[in-house]
């Protein structure tokens, strides 16, 4: 299996290792906060407000410092900065042994672990071209996609019964643990190849930065087209998740929490299949291709979500199917997005990798970075008002026809500027 064989490149083996580490600790870590700040500051007029001020110190280091994050990191040694990244980020954690019930410091904490955070995602990212041949990129790509999902299963599942079974203190050492563990295979790295910009090192001007970087990804088309379907997927993925809870509630009619087999397992299964068959497709596909039908069809499918609470509408006291039948359906097209996000990301990421150089991977990196977390920010906001005024089968329904058109629109460019007139 072609999969087998990246694992006979050993620094493949301990950046995959470090990644999964670091993001189930990461998400680990997140959820648990979460749980802490809500039960400090339950009985306050201000416990969701201090979530989400909580939830807000996980993203904003990305609008914040990515872009100066990726100049950086593409002149300094980025087995150094993988090293030092969780390194850092595992001190910091056992600080909220001492201070977990001071909730400023709390923030304050959370703040500078996510931002350390930002040097460590792309000089990950950068550095899979340097662990494997160009040829398995894909598939090297698509096991970092599934693992960069599943560590978000993991870690948020896993909070809870961490908490219960190792007391209020434990995921901190558990999370400080596994960040120690990957400096250590970080550590072993061999990235003697990766070249480096010479000359001073860039100064702090966010704004300077964001432009130098937005220059070079739209520069070359392919890297344009890319990152912005890695953005857009990610804003999907951003939408179904916060929905969720009322999507289950207006088609199935039980909490999330009792269809996580119909809504969140389908999707896991659905990532599982989009990695297995990633790269049998893209033999006969172009990646190009790839991203285009995905896209395409991921919007469809994400339209007949929406439209799956007509299937309870009834006509002379029946639903239009067996009852048994509806959450089959939903739980098919939950899996198909799934696969289809795997799909995509992994051809997308390949694209960006190839079309970058090596001097410059860091900065590209950095800015899709910045640009997902915008995309898991902003219409979290837009969508969740729009379902309180409309209903959540309208908004999803709506969404799906957009990105349907997007897809159809930006296929029909590409094709456009492919094909020139003689």
């Amino acid at each position: 299996m072609l999969y087998l064989r990246l694992f006979k490149y050993a620094d493949f083996a301990k950046l995959w290792s470090a990644q999964i580490l670091s993001g189930i600790s990461q998400n680990l870590l997140n959820f648990s906060l979460i749980i802490l700040v809500y039960e400090l500051t339950l009985g306050s007029q201000f416990a969701n407000l201090s979530v989400s001020l909580l939830v807000l110190t996980f993203g904003l280091p990305a609008l914040l410092f990515a872009p100066i994050a990726g100049a950086y990191v593409d002149h300094w040694d980025r087995k150094k900065v993988l090293v030092v990244s969780n390194l850092l980020r595992a001190g910091l954690v056992l600080l909220y042994v001492f201070f977990d019930h001071n909730l400023s410091l709390i923030l304050i904490i959370s703040f500078i672990v996510s931002t350390i955070l930002q040097f460590f995602v792309p000089a990950e990212s950068a550095s899979i071209p340097n662990v494997v041949p160009k040829n398995l990129l894909l598939a090297a790509n698509s096991l970092f996609i599934f693992s960069l999902y599943a560590s978000f299963i993991i870690g948020y599942s896993g909070s809870g019964p961490a908490i219960h079974y190792l007391g209020p203190h434990g995921p901190y050492w558990v999370v400080a643990g596994m960040l120690l563990l990957a400096a250590l295979l970080t550590s072993t790295l061999d990235l003697r190849s990766v070249k480096r910009r010479s000359g001073p090192l860039p100064r702090l001007h966010p704004v300077k930065h964001l432009r130098n970087n937005w220059r070079i990804i739209t520069s070359q088309r392919d890297r344009l087209f890319s990152a912005l379907q890695l953005t857009v997927t990610q804003a999907m993925v951003s939408v179904l998740i916060t929905l969720a809870p009322a999507l289950s509630l207006a088609v199935l009619h039980i909490p999330l929490k009792q269809a996580s087999h119909i809504l969140i397992i389908p999707v896991g299964v659905g990532l599982v299949l989009g990695v297995v068959l990633v790269t049998t497709i893209s033999k006969r596909l172009t990646k190009m291709r790839l991203i285009q039908g995905g896209l395409i069809t991921a919007g469809i499918t994400l339209t007949l979500v929406g439209l799956s609470g007509q299937l309870y509408r009834t006509h002379d006291g029946q639903t239009l199917l067996p009852l048994a039948v509806i959450p089959v359906i939903l739980a098919v097209l939950m899996l198909l997005l799934g696969m289809l996000n795997a799909l995509i990301s992994a051809a997308a990421q390949t694209m960006l990798q190839e079309s970058t150089n090596d001097e410059n991977r860091g900065k590209v990196f950095a800015s899709l970075n910045m640009m997902v977390n915008l995309a898991a920010t902003t219409p979290i906001l837009l969508t969740g008002l729009l379902a309180d005024l409309l209903s959540v089968t309208k908004v999803i329904t709506m969404l799906g026809v957009i990105a349907t058109v997007y897809a159809l629109y930006i296929t029909w460019r590409y094709r456009r500027s492919v094909v020139q007139p003689s």
